[in-house]
């Protein structure tokens, strides 16, 4: 028998049968080793049926006979399959064979779930008196698994599952199941559409593909001009400092600051040729060559932020820029869809919604239950404030991510921080529930370390931030503190959204917006009322991904 056994009894065709095939556990763990994070090829995958036996099985360069024998455990679905970040390894079974996703659990998610700010496999076995490597620990520079022995990566494979299972017996007493259940119900969903990719027509690629690279000529010919490489961080730093700008420096202290965030502070038409240059030239670069040769577009998508909420990676469709992107470059529209239409549902001011409902500001209610200003909660603190109604909802918005003067200012582009500080002082007048709820949940967060509860009941640990002196950063944990359960909120309605509409064709996902490819009916009723509050879910059809 080649297919490798870790355990106490000798190994034997009994054996084998007795705990895979004829009398198999309710539980057991599961891991795949691939090539490389990005390269998914499967060298082998092992199943642990307890913390001390474990099986592991060769699909490369051979897969092993065995295998047959025990996919049917993995096709049951009245066993649970434990993994460790589901996302990755399910995504990598399909070449190994069928796997049921119906009854599954994930470890990570049951970390993040309890509290743990960092969820890699070899910091969480310490928790059950176990020991897990790290991949980069085992490799050296430019290496793969294919570089090891393959009895190495069988036994890293092993030990991994085994921690995972052991793992998972710990954390179970401790989860809310309920909760727990809709976390695993969406992985499924999620990786069919990371599968399932999106269309893109080639002609408006390579349309804007010209474009940019017009684009990434003209502000790079600027800086050229002046002598310095827009694509150098010290160049970008040394020639803007010349030029008498304020900068700060790294935290290395190597060189000088030149991220966004403080370039866009600046008052210097040099420092917009360099964000018009990065801008342009991480599109062209990132999303739009890439697809050359190519026929689809095929993104990620993830569970492991820290509130919750889906993101993506490996082509970050969720951060394509579209029509109203402040970059003025709209990605978006080379996507079209298979069918003949995009049908795209988004959840309207849902942050604001879900603020309205947690704080119980009667202004708020005034506006979203009762109607007044037609509803328009931009308007509304327009009138209220004083000010543009642009600039109101910059301010609304920026409260959901719990603003700061300074983050506000960032929003804002101005390099008043008192002004941006009066206008918050301005809403938190307005809006005085929503400021006292905001307050009691900063003091709440710096002094337990947890977030208030979601919508539904979830409470979020704040990592604590410290300076580059040592200093605790309490406004930025402060700002978490406001930020958590609102953006858990969202992430909350949105995988419940998604389990609702699983039904559907499934295109996309973007933070509160759900796109299908074809001419489809949402369930709106149901959508619209998942959380206590109901939170309008609007409908729109375009021949375009927008």
């Amino acid at each position: 028998m080649s297919v490798a056994y870790y355990g106490p009894e000798t190994v034997t065709k009994d054996l084998f049968n007795r705990q895979l095939v004829d009398s198999p556990p309710p539980v057991i763990s599961v891991d795949v080793e691939t090539v490389s994070l990005k390269e998914r090829m499967p060298l082998g995958f092992s199943i642990s049926v307890s913390t001390q036996d474990s099986w592991y099985f060769h699909t490369y360069p051979e897969p092993d006979r065995e295998i047959e024998l025990a996919l049917p455990l993995l096709n049951n679905p009245k066993i649970k399959k434990v993994f460790h970040n589901a996302m990755f390894d399910l995504r990598a079974f399909p070449l190994i064979g069928d796997i049921d996703t119906s009854n599954i659990a994930d470890t990570n998610v049951m970390a993040r779930l309890l509290g743990r700010i960092e969820t890699p496999l070899y910091l969480l076995a310490e928790e059950v008196g176990m020991t897990a490597t790290p991949v980069e620990a085992m490799l050296g520079p430019g290496q793969t698994m294919l570089n090891l022995p393959p009895e190495e990566v069988a036994a890293k494979c092993i030990n991994d599952t085994q921690v995972t299972l052991a793992l998972y017996h710990e954390y179970l007493p401790h989860i809310d199941q309920q909760y727990f259940a809709v976390e695993m119900e969406v992985i499924p969903i999620l990786i069919e559409m990371s599968l399932r990719g999106l269309k893109f027509n080639e002609t408006d690629r390579v349309a804007l593909e010209t474009k940019l690279e017009k684009e990434v000529a003209y502000y790079k010919a600027i800086c050229e001009a002046e002598d310095f490489n827009p694509a150098s961080n010290q160049q970008v730093g040394y020639m803007l400092a010349k030029r008498g700008n304020f900068l700060p420096m790294t935290r290395s202290r190597k060189q000088l600051r030149v991220d966004e965030e403080q370039l866009e502070f600046l008052d210097d038409p040099l420092a917009s040729a360099v964000l018009s240059f990065r801008h342009a030239n991480k599109l062209l670069t990132t999303y739009v060559r890439p697809l050359a040769k190519q026929d689809r577009i095929y993104t990620e998508y993830n569970l492991d932020a820290v509130v919750g909420r889906v993101s993506s990676s490996n082509m970050n469709l969720q951060n394509t820029p579209g029509k109203n992107s402040p970059t003025g470059i709209n990605a978006r529209d080379i996507f079209v869809p298979d069918s003949g239409c995009f049908t795209t549902g988004d959840y309207a001011q849902e942050h604001l919604y879900i603020i309205m409902h947690t704080t119980g500001d009667r202004q708020m209610q005034r506006v979203y239950l009762e109607g007044e200003m037609d509803g328009d909660i931009h308007k509304f603190t327009a009138k209220e404030m004083h000010i543009p109604r642009p600039l109101a909802k910059t301010i609304n918005y920026a409260i959901a991510y719990g603003a700061t003067p300074r983050t506000l200012s960032v929003q804002m582009k101005t390099k008043d921080v008192q002004k941006c500080s009066r206008y918050l002082d301005k809403w938190f007048d307005t809006f005085r529930d929503a400021a006292e709820w905001i307050r009691g949940a900063q003091v709440e967060g710096l002094r337990d370390g947890w977030a208030l509860p979601t919508l539904f009941g979830r409470r979020i640990r704040i990592p604590e931030e410290y300076s580059k002196y040592g200093k605790l950063n309490e406004e930025g944990m402060r700002r978490k503190a406001v930020n958590y359960p609102i953006l858990g909120s969202d992430g909350e309605i949105m995988k419940r959204a998604l389990i609702r509409c699983k039904h559907l064709p499934l295109a996309i996902t973007v933070h509160d917006s759900i796109t299908c490819d074809g001419d489809v009916e949402f369930p709106i009723e149901d959508l619209e009322n998942i959380a206590p509050v109901r939170i309008p879910f609007e409908v729109k059809q375009t021949l375009r991904w927008e």
